[in-house]
């Protein structure tokens, strides 16, 4: 499991050991950066048609943001998303986020989560560490939850290791899956996102 842990955590961040002063574009998910175009990856359709498929999840917040999914083959992930803003014809990613399913694994994806956390916390002592596990309140059985895991950098920026864990019937309505996400996020996408 280490050797696995060790492999994955060095392609889920391409860097060459930022310090303190250096910026979120010298973190990497599968060679893609926070302030890169999203239409280096997919046409301008495809980015509007997902806005709209994902907006109902949002509905609660501002139109700031718009959430796209991005479907290939990676080396890593199984998906990626991004937050773009909807009226910027260039859609520069402000958030990337990297998932890989353990649908029914969740332990699996809390020990991977670990082995992770360890990993980058002994590259990046200094940085601020928050973690909290809480339910989604829109599953009323209470059964869904995501476990997170954050370092918040003078920069504004944040890094979440977080494991997601949704009910069975709310998995087979929504072709949800259980999974482990790496996010890389903007201050002001992590400001709207807790403006509800």
């Amino acid at each position: 499991m280490k050797k696995l842990s060790t492999y994955l955590f060095l392609i889920l961040f391409s860097f060459s050991a930022p310090s303190l002063g250096d910026d979120v574009q010298d973190f990497e998910i599968e060679g893609i950066s926070i302030g890169d175009t999203l239409l280096r990856h997919m046409s301008e359709e495809k980015i509007i048609t997902q806005i709209e498929k994902n907006k109902p999840a949002y509905n609660y917040l501002t139109e700031d943001f718009g959430e796209v999914y991005l479907y290939d083959k990676f080396k890593i992930y199984d998906d990626l998303s991004f937050f773009v803003k909807p009226n910027d014809k260039n859609y520069i990613i402000y958030s990337i986020r990297g998932s890989v399913i353990y649908d029914d694994k969740i332990k699996q994806c809390y020990a991977q989560q670990k082995e992770i956390v360890k990993e980058f916390s002994e590259l990046y002592k200094n940085y601020i560490i928050g973690e909290e596990t809480h339910l989604f309140p829109w599953d009323s059985t209470g059964k869904s939850n995501i476990h997170n895991v954050q370092f918040n950098f003078d920069l504004g920026y944040t890094i979440t290791v977080s494991c997601a864990e949704y009910e069975k019937s709310l998995k087979i309505k929504n072709n949800w899956t259980d999974a482990l996400s790496v996010t890389i996020s903007t201050k002001e996408v992590d400001d709207w996102l807790r403006n509800y």
